[in-house]
């Protein structure tokens, strides 16, 4: 009978060795009990203090418990249930109604057997209980559970406060890519031309970009690009892209770019990432334009020569980083004043997804076919998918990328500038 009894001593102080050394690490967390009995709240603090939780503070009824934790925040409340002035029902309803208490632990005390006192309890907002008489390993492995898991509730708070931030300074710096007021400004001024555009990415950060330059007073140069997939990796891969775009000194034509481009990519984006990408230059003086396309979705023109309708440019192409070579081609049309360009991502056909896309190659063309500038082209496009996926499920899955350029109808002369 001796060696039993020693044997379970040794078992419960193993236990009790075991629970100790796991609270260690939760020795600086704060600790608020709610009890109108003296004796009851010095046994619990005793318990506490010997397992190393030594921030503790005490209230004798609901109401001063609520002045306390709103004062203190503590990381865990252990409250009776029966007090006076405030009984632990009001107190955990208290609680929960302020959002800086969501997720912080309240574990009552209660000596009732009625379930439905129970249900009432986390109705009220309790998270767990803790049966009268307390047992003190029963209370230290509750708290450690709810310290536990209140720690990383609090850790994975602060880091997705962290990522939030640093995705907004990247997004910040996305956006940055993107041509600015003053380099629009310099355009309208510089040549013949009204533009517009939309860039929305489908979760902060995108894989689209569109950018314009000035290559002379009298050519234009532009693109719009569309890296697979979306999020950090497709935002990461436009960055790569404005590396090597700022580093090309001249532009001759877009099929050399594309070849250049495409061996950049191809030496950098892991295996199944590619890009697709429209260029274009507008030669003002001589009325035309010079195209080379790397799998983009059919560029759309309207112009006298169309009809007065949007019409596919003819192109292909083969998508920029899968192989080593893409044998790009230039393909040359006419671009006379009263010609419109629209540039899109195919995020633009394929919201919500086929076969219940808004748009199709067809529909955007008559679509678009009915209004005159490019910004009321690009209004009210994005006015049709803001309505569909507004409130829905069918938000956009990918990233909307839009830039239309018009060829005003006024005399150009290179020596005006």
């Amino acid at each position: 009978m001796n060696k039993a009894v020693a044997a379970c001593a040794d078992v419960q102080e193993q236990q009790s060795k075991l629970v100790e050394n796991r609270l260690f690490e939760y020795s600086t967390s704060k600790v608020l009990i709610a009890e109108d009995s003296s004796t009851v709240r010095r046994q619990i603090a005793q318990y506490l203090t010997h397992y190393g939780l030594l921030q503790i503070r005490f209230a004798k009824h609901g109401g001063e418990a609520l002045e306390v934790a709103t004062q203190w925040y503590p990381d865990l409340i252990l409250t009776d249930l029966h007090m006076p002035v405030m009984d632990g029902f009001e107190l955990c309803r208290n609680l929960r109604a302020d959002p800086a208490f969501d997720d912080v632990p309240i574990l009552v005390l209660t000596g009732t057997e009625k379930h439905e006192e129970h249900a009432t309890v986390f109705e009220a907002g309790a998270t767990d209980l803790i049966r009268k008489p307390v047992y003190h390993m029963e209370l230290v492995g509750r708290l450690q559970v709810h310290l536990e898991r209140s720690q990383l509730i609090k850790r994975l708070t602060e880091y997705k406060e962290w990522v939030a931030l640093e995705l907004d300074y990247a997004k910040t710096m996305q956006v940055g890519m993107l041509p600015d007021r003053a380099l629009i400004n310099e355009v309208l001024e510089t040549y013949p031309v009204d533009v517009a555009s939309h860039y929305q990415p489908s979760i902060g950060l995108g894989g689209d970009l569109w950018g314009i330059r000035p290559l002379s007073p009298n050519r234009l140069f532009f693109y719009i690009l569309d890296f697979s997939g979306h999020g950090v990796g497709a935002a990461i891969n436009t960055f790569r892209f404005q590396t090597f775009y700022k580093g090309v000194a001249g532009i001759e034509s877009p099929a050399q770019l594309m070849e250049k481009l495409n061996g950049f990519l191809k030496g950098i984006l892991p295996i199944g990432q590619f890009a697709t990408m429209f260029c274009a230059i507008v030669d003002f003086e001589r009325n035309e334009m010079t195209y080379s396309s790397a799998g983009a979705p059919p560029t759309l023109v309207r112009s006298d020569e169309t009809g007065g309708v949007f019409a596919s440019l003819d192109g292909s192409g083969f998508p920029l980083g899968l192989r080593a070579r893409g044998d790009y081609q230039n393909a040359t049309v006419p671009f006379l004043p009263g010609s419109t360009l629209f540039l899109y991502s195919d995020a633009l056909v394929e919201t919500p997804e086929p076969p219940h896309s808004v748009f199709d190659y067809s529909d955007l063309a008559q679509f678009l076919g009915e209004f005159d500038t490019p910004q009321s082209c690009v209004d009210r496009v994005v006015g049709v998918l803001s309505k569909v996926t507004e409130g829905g499920d069918a938000a956009f899955n990918d990233d909307v990328t839009i830039f239309c350029l018009a060829h005003l109808d006024t005399h150009f002369r290179s020596d005006q500038r």
